[in-house]
């Protein structure tokens, strides 16, 4: 029998009983008849079970500390979550621990009982897009995680997920930044960045392809690009459309995924010759700090990170197992313009 890392679902199942009963014995709780006792306790020693600090996390008593679980800890949309979350817990007296994404997808440990060992009051989980297997792999973490804790979601939460949530509605704020665009003149939009989705109804695909529909634009196969959400990833995305399209087809108006996206969008466009915003407008999506020191000035959609972690940190310090949608905001600077006053050819344009 195998005993390294023992769980307590490892010890629930072999004693034959469920973990909200093996809990109740490891706090000593009378309500435990002397043989089912007697199993669990048996079970414990087989599996050399270490039950001391999940026993202590699970007594119900506040220990002040909340944990907070984001994807990419090099990306400043992350880190303006964590700051959020950090000043609103400090003002409560609790700390707040940080883990990497990684952590709830280690094989060879469970992450409901890796949280839970660390006596945290709650966590909070930023869900990103994932394949369906994984997103249902995720999905059976967060529920047995919150056997012990409660779990707040944020970013963007499927709406199928049964979990407090401080969530983004992606598909309206897709669906506006394509509004903007057009208001602009643009007519060939390309989207650069993301996976590819088919499920969620409020992932950006569906706000992107209802903006170009409410338009009466096409929705163009060659001006999606799915691509991680890095400069890097950005400029190779952009590199592929116009190295692939002949000019006269290339877009005018490019939508990142986010500020990091565009900013490799930018670098793309230079290096094909092309004038910001005069050949092409750049839009993204997270308002970070550099966004105004880019040249152009990045216009970006601010999501209000600190204010969306330190609303699900609230949510768990004051008990509100509540569903929130948080708002957004287009931030107007230099790297979008008209089409019009700065392509007077355009209306000669030819869709594809």
């Amino acid at each position: 029998m195998t005993t390294e890392n023992a769980t307590i679902y490892d010890v629930a199942s072999d004693a034959g009983v469920s973990i909200a009963t093996v809990s109740r014995v490891l706090r000593g709780e009378s309500s435990v008849s002397p043989k089912t006792r007697e199993k669990v306790e048996a079970a414990i020693a087989r599996r050399h079970y270490r039950p001391s600090i999940i026993a202590r996390s699970l007594t119900g008593k506040t220990t002040k500390s909340l944990g907070i679980v984001l994807p990419k800890l090099l990306n400043p949309h992350y880190a303006m979550i964590f700051t959020g979350a950090q000043e609103e817990a400090r003002q409560s007296g609790y700390s707040v621990s940080l883990f990497p994404w990684s952590s709830l997808h280690a094989r060879e440990y469970d992450p409901a009982t890796m949280l839970a060992e660390r006596r945290l009051d709650g966590v909070i989980v930023c869900v990103e897009y994932l394949p369906p297997d994984q997103s249902e792999e995720l999905l059976t973490a967060l529920r047995g995680l919150k056997r012990f804790m409660p779990v707040v979601l944020i970013g963007c939460v499927p709406p199928d997920y049964d979990f407090p949530a401080v969530s983004l509605n992606a598909a309206a704020m897709t669906k506006a930044m394509v509004k903007y665009m057009v208001s602009l003149g643009h007519e060939k939009i390309a989207f650069i960045g993301g996976v590819q989705e088919d499920t969620d109804p409020l992932r950006r695909d569906v706000g992107y392809e209802e903006g170009l529909k409410e338009a009466k634009l096409p929705c163009i196969a060659s001006y999606r690009v799915y691509c991680k959400g890095t400069p890097e990833e950005g400029k190779a995305g952009l590199d592929s459309i116009l190295n692939t399209l002949k000019p006269e087809y290339w877009p005018t108006a490019v939508i990142g995924l986010n500020d990091l996206v565009a900013m490799g969008c930018q670098q793309s466009a230079r290096e094909h010759g092309l004038a910001l915003p005069r050949d092409l407008s750049v839009m993204g999506c997270d308002n970070l700090f550099c966004a105004p020191y880019l040249l152009p000035a990045l216009t970006s959609v601010d999501t209000h990170q600190q204010r969306v972690g330190a609303r699900a940190a609230q949510m768990i310090i004051r008990g509100e197992p509540a569903r929130e949608t948080m708002d957004w905001e287009i931030i107007h600077r230099d790297s979008c313009a008209a089409i019009r006053e700065n392509r007077p050819d355009a209306a000669n344009d030819s869709v594809i």
